[in-house]
C-alpha cells in the first residue's frame, strides 16, 4: 500500500518527467523561431551549354493547405549544371520557420496534406537549410525532372504541408 509520502514522491517524479518531456517538445517547436538559420545567398549555378531549357516554379500563395504558420513564398528553378540537375530556390524565397522542413518533388499537383500523402511517386530531396534567400540543392543523378509536376516544402516533424509550386518545364 502506498503511503501519503510515497504517493507525493511519485507525483513529484512523474510531474518532473512530464514537465521535461513537454519542455523538450516545446523547445523543438520554438527553436527555429527563436534561432533561425541565417538567410542564404548561394550563387546562381552555371547552366550547361547543351542543357535543356530550365524548369521554373513559384510557390502557390493561394493553396488550400497554407495557413499563417505553414507557408513559403517565392520562386525557384531546376537547372542542368555540370554536376547534374540543381533545384534552386531564388533570392525571393522565404518560409515561416519550422523544425524539420524538407524539399520534395511530386508527380502530381499538391495543394494540401492529402494531395502530398496520395502521391506515391514523390521523392524526398534535401532538408531546407535556410528559411530565406537563394539556395542550391544538387539532385541525385537518378532524378529526371521531366517526370515531376510539383516542388513541395513539407514538415517532417509534424507531417504538415508548408507550400508547393507547379513546375513549368521548358521555361526560358
Amino acid at each position: 500500500m502506498l503511503t501519503r509520502s510515497r504517493l507525493a514522491v511519485l507525483a513529484f517524479v512523474g510531474g518532473g518527467a512530464l514537465g521535461a518531456v513537454a519542455g523538450a517538445g516545446a523547445m523543438l517547436t520554438a527553436y527555429p523561431f527563436l534561432f533561425p538559420p541565417p538567410a542564404s545567398a548561394d550563387a546562381l549555378p552555371l547552366a550547361r551549354a547543351d542543357a535543356a531549357p530550365r524548369s521554373t516554379f513559384r510557390f502557390d500563395e493561394t493553396a488550400a493547405g497554407r495557413d499563417p504558420v505553414h507557408w513559403a513564398d517565392g520562386s525557384g528553378q531546376l537547372i542542368r549544371g555540370d554536376e547534374g540537375w540543381i533545384l534552386r530556390l531564388d533570392a525571393d524565397f522565404k518560409a515561416g520557420p519550422g523544425p524539420n522542413f524538407w524539399l520534395y518533388l511530386n508527380t502530381r499537383a499538391v495543394a494540401e496534406e492529402g494531395d502530398f500523402n496520395a502521391d506515391a511517386g514523390r521523392v524526398r530531396l534535401a532538408k531546407l537549410r535556410s528559411f530565406e534567400g537563394a539556395r542550391n540543392y544538387l539532385l541525385p543523378a537518378s532524378i529526371d525532372p521531366a517526370q515531376f509536376h510539383t516542388v513541395t516544402v513539407w514538415c517532417e516533424s509534424f507531417g504538415a504541408y508548408i507550400a508547393s509550386g507547379a513546375l513549368r518545364h521548358g521555361a526560358p
